[in-house]
């Protein structure tokens, strides 16, 4: 699958995430994991704070073809991620992620 098509995908479930959950302040999507699979975490001030990453597998779909790695973390666990005292799953890294920040996002799809 495309870098391109793989955006495009991001894309789309951030904005529906946001749309479905208010509690999402902002998804980090993880450019630097496999080809064939997309990483994400969604900052959500409705989760339950854990202290560590938990990741969810979701499986491809005829909408979503690859699978989607996604964890869901507290914001002052984004806080303490980027500090480096809460671990990030094996194989990804901050030096290469896109953040999608729910009024940017939000705005975009209304002015479409």
């Amino acid at each position: 699958m495309s870098t391109q098509s793989i955006e495009e995908i991001v894309r789309r479930m951030a904005r529906e995430h946001f749309e479905i959950e208010e509690g999402i302040e902002r998804i980090i999507w993880f450019k630097n994991g496999k080809q064939n699979e997309i990483h994400v975490i969604e900052v959500n001030r409705n989760t339950i704070p854990e202290g560590a990453i938990l990741t969810f597998y979701l499986r491809p779909t005829q909408e979503i073809p690859v699978p989607i790695i996604l964890g869901d973390i507290t914001p002052e666990e984004w806080e303490r991620v980027k500090r480096g005292s809460i671990s990030l799953p094996e194989g990804w890294s901050l030096n290469d992620i896109e953040i999608f920040e729910r009024e940017e996002v939000l705005q975009l799809s209304e002015a479409h």
